[in-house]
């Protein structure tokens, strides 16, 4: 049954999904007026990383791993999914808090609203693609 799971596709997906919440995110934070966006204060572009981040990495491990589990035949009890899913969370916040704390230590000029546009959907979609397949090769090896 195991056959029906694509990690693949699900990767995929999550790489939609992410990029597509990001994009709303990043325009109900800094707007859909083109502009010159900071890393730092005020605009906090690099410190926007750490809610991403944990947003992506919970939804992205949580959503497949529920899914598949459905899918199962002889699906593994919730509590595991859930666990990992608040582990690939936490992981999310330290690497969120890595970058924001890495980029903002630098003082890098601001950037072009289109251009923190791409890198924030960009980041999202991968780290989604990432987390989602880290988690279903989990569940699927502990299926079996």
């Amino acid at each position: 049954m195991t056959r029906a799971i694509s990690i693949r596709r699900e990767a995929a997906i999550s790489v939609v999904i992410n990029g597509l919440l990001s994009f709303a995110f990043f325009l109900a934070v800094f707007g859909v007026q083109p502009r010159r966006i900071g890393w730092v204060a005020p605009d906090n572009l690099a410190l926007d990383f750490i809610p991403q981040s944990i947003a992506v990495a919970l939804m992205s491990a949580l959503v497949p791993a529920l899914i598949a589990r459905r899918r199962l035949g002889h699906a593994p009890t919730l509590g595991p999914v859930l666990t990992r899913a608040a582990l690939f969370a936490l992981a999310g916040a330290v690497l969120g808090g890595a970058l924001a704390f890495s980029i903002g230590s630098v003082s890098f000029p601001s950037i072009a609203w289109g251009a923190a546009l791409t890198i924030k959907i960009a980041y999202g979609g991968a780290l989604g693609a990432l987390v989602a397949t880290l988690a279903l090769r989990r569940l699927l090896s502990t299926a079996r």
